[in-house]
């Protein structure tokens, strides 16, 4: 029987991003691929210049999500200090970017999401570089720290990553409870499923395109993906928080 890492995506404040070019950063309802497979990256201690160990990331593991509440959208007017771009110059860290001998302001328009809730499940395919269990553990102990989408979003609640085994996408999906504290969220009666297409078992009701395979991850390039989408019944509360 397959087997699927299944783990929790909860935050107050949330960031779905899509293609973000200039002023406006809109968002997507639910996370992208690449996003969650950069959370994983992060969690293993990989770095965002580290583009063979990213590329390993994206051709090792099949990704499905399942948007059990997708938050309520809002828009923050963002303002920023920041050196001018120069090629070949990067810093390390903010603190030494503010130092530099000339700032300039960047404005942008950001979107968020409130309150919204996820489940991610990821499968290991042949080419995977670390077992299901590996990722599980670096997601209880991540090596770096773990936002949603932007570093103002920190997560609720312990990603709460295990190991499932099942005959198909739908049938680990039933398997994960929502965690009782979250009650209060009101889930509708059926939570949408998107999916790569090589997941187990599923047959997909539409297919959409989507901008989230990572191409170049150091040079924050991503090229277009198709996946499916289904719907499912919205699974009950666990009396306790998911494991």
């Amino acid at each position: 029987m397959p087997q699927l890492l299944l783990f929790t995506l909860y935050a107050p404040m949330a960031a779905c991003g899509e293609i973000a070019v200039g002023e406006r950063r809109m968002g997507w309802r639910r996370p992208a691929r690449s996003a969650v497979l950069g959370l994983v990256g992060a969690a293993l201690g990989l770095k965002r210049d580290d583009g063979p160990a990213h590329e390993a990331l994206e051709a090792g593991y099949g990704y499905g999500v399942r948007t059990d509440v997708p938050g309520r959208p809002f828009v923050d007017y963002h303002s920023i200090q920041v050196a001018p771009q120069r090629k070949g110059r990067r810093f390390e860290t903010r603190r030494l970017e503010l130092k530099a001998e000339k700032l300039e302001t960047a404005l942008s328009r950001r979107e968020y999401r409130a309150d919204a809730l996820y489940t991610a499940a990821l499968w290991a395919r042949r080419a995977a570089p670390y077992s299901l269990e590996a990722l599980a553990e670096a997601l209880r102990r991540p090596r770096f720290t773990l936002y949603f989408g932007r570093k103002s979003a920190p997560f609720g609640l312990p990603l709460a990553p295990c190991v499932v085994e099942a005959e198909d996408l739908v049938g680990a999906f039933a398997s994960r409870a929502w965690p009782a504290c979250l009650c209060a969220l009101a889930p509708g009666e059926t939570a949408e499923l998107a999916f790569d297409l090589d997941a187990p078992g599923m047959t997909p009701e539409r297919i959409e395109s989507r901008r989230d395979r990572i191409a170049a991850r150091e040079r924050w390039q991503f090229a277009v993906r198709e996946e499916g989408i289904a719907t499912l019944a919205t699974v009950p509360a666990a009396a306790e928080t998911a494991p």
